[in-house]
């Protein structure tokens, strides 16, 4: 999607009211209520990054709220990051309201109604992060109440800069690049998710490393598999398939390599008129060719698989 930039401008005209509604409604699942009579300019910039929208918007004394459509809310399948880059912001949910000043950084589930009111002239960047892609990363993904990180950890306020930074480009960069910039922002949005995302997060990656490990086991025997072959079948991202195998004190590939030197292991050591040839072990084992599967054998045993099949 293209950058989509709509003004709004003092004394709009009917047409423009319309243009704005629609814009808000189309791109955040928000509806702009306010009365017009007040009369002042406002801005929004929007595209998208990968799965994730970026809004970019100056508005004064307006006051935006969920779409509904039947009885749900239009973003209910997403979550809205709000920075608050200057003015401050008004957020009404649950019957209790909320002012957040400049600088603040907060989650908020579009699951659940609420209203956005700016009292004054106000700066916000804001995030509409798929709850499918939180879900996949093993990240909380829903939540009855506004999430605020500690503006004290440093993580928190380097995410929100950077944040601040990528809304400020006044040209989107290539798609390719703003799939990469999507995946990345999806990556880190542990941080902004509130403290009772380490509990959950921890029982969802364990669930996760499982799979992988599981389909791993599958696939032993495709000298092919790759890193992100094995993301794309979990739906998650590359990156944070890495980490969790860092997590768990091993890397991706360096797994496959000990499963496949395992199980040719296995297979080295059968006795019988069924042994297998130590080219066919290598192929089925998923090894490129019989000389890197010997290389890496006597590098991870200490003797050849020849010796080994010998002793």
């Amino acid at each position: 999607m293209t950058l989509t930039i709509v003004e709004y401008p003092a004394n709009p005209s009917s047409k423009q009211q319309e243009k704005w509604r629609y814009e808000f409604e189309n791109q955040c699942g928000m509806t702009c209520p306010s009365d017009f009579a007040e009369n002042f300019a406002c801005w929004s910039k929007t595209w998208y990054a990968g799965q994730v929208g970026v809004l970019d918007s100056r508005v004064r004394c307006q006051t935006w709220a969920s779409l509904m459509q039947g009885k749900s809310p239009v973003g209910e399948d997403c979550v809205f990051v709000k920075v608050v880059a200057s003015g401050s912001l008004v957020i009404s949910q649950h019957g209790d309201e909320r002012v957040f000043p400049a600088g603040s950084v907060l989650t908020v589930d579009g699951a659940w109604p609420f209203q956005d009111r700016f009292p004054g002239s106000s700066r916000l960047v804001a995030l509409k992060v798929p709850k499918q892609a939180l879900k996949a990363r093993g990240y909380p993904y829903g939540s009855r109440r506004i999430i605020v990180p500690q503006l004290s950890s440093p993580d928190v306020t380097f995410l929100r800069d950077l944040l601040l930074c990528v809304a400020n480009q006044m040209e989107p960069p290539s798609l390719p690049f703003r799939e990469r910039v999507g995946e990345q922002t999806l990556d880190m949005m542990e941080t902004l998710l509130g403290d009772s995302a380490d509990s959950l997060v921890s029982g969802r990656s364990d669930i996760l490393i499982l799979r992988a490990k599981t389909m791993i086991a599958r696939r032993l025997g495709d000298s092919r598999l790759s890193l992100d072959q094995i993301a794309t079948e979990l739906r998650i991202s590359a990156n944070y398939l890495a980490r969790l195998f860092r997590m768990d004190g091993t890397t991706v590939m360096r797994y496959v390599l000990e499963k496949r030197l395992d199980r040719a292991h296995s297979l080295v050591k059968q006795v019988g008129q069924h042994r297998m040839q130590i080219q066919e072990i290598a192929y089925i084992c998923g090894f490129e060719s019989p000389s890197h599967f010997s290389r890496m054998f006597k590098q991870h045993f200490g003797v050849s698989p020849r010796d080994a099949a010998g002793a």
